[in-house]
């Protein structure tokens, strides 16, 4: 289930709250966009891609949260949220980066959402890996590890997929490190 509860900073109805008073574009506005960027989507498992989306969003707002009020890291939980749920839809939709920006996501988020996009020239996945460490976007980082958690849960991984399993256990352990090095303290 997608939820904000809990979510510091929020006005309850997913606006964050900045000092310069100005809130961004909402989590459900970019609910909402994905939803009709992935619609008809289905992930490994046979379910709706939005699924997918929703777990990661989830988890990965719970880590910012923790870097910000555990860590005291300069984070903004809700940007994270919204890249979150929009990380896959430069990849696997004909959205680009300026559709983004004309829907109001800020530059931020945007960041981010490149960032989490594969590269056009094909490269090995721990190659990608890499080049999202040495970036050093705590909040990219943030959405990865929540990606690849996802991505190992049994329910999305096919029954002959010890190779992606041990691909995503090595991938969420660099990157968890590379969080750690960033100086956050969660899982």
């Amino acid at each position: 289930m997608f939820t904000l509860a809990g979510i510091r900073g929020s006005d309850g109805r997913g606006r964050s709250h900045h000092a310069s008073g100005h809130g961004m574009a909402s989590i459900f506005e970019a609910h909402s966009f994905a939803m009709i960027a992935h619609a008809g989507q289905i992930d490994k498992g046979g379910q709706p891609y939005i699924r997918h989306l929703e777990r990661v969003a989830n988890a990965a707002v719970a880590r910012a949260g923790h870097a910000k009020s555990v860590d005291r890291l300069p984070i903004e939980p809700m940007q994270v949220m919204q890249a979150a749920i929009l990380h896959d839809v430069l990849e696997d939709t004909p959205t680009t980066p300026v559709a983004l920006r004309a829907e109001g996501f800020p530059a931020p988020v945007i960041a981010m959402v490149l960032l989490l996009t594969k590269p056009l020239e094909r490269m090995p996945y721990d190659e990608r890996i890499s080049r999202l460490i040495a970036q050093h976007d705590l909040g990219a980082i943030l959405i990865k590890m929540s990606d690849t958690e996802d991505n190992l849960c049994p329910e999305r991984t096919l029954a002959d997929g010890e190779a992606l399993r041990e691909r995503y256990t090595h991938a969420f352990r660099r990157l968890n490190e590379a969080a750690a090095a960033l100086g956050y303290t969660g899982h």
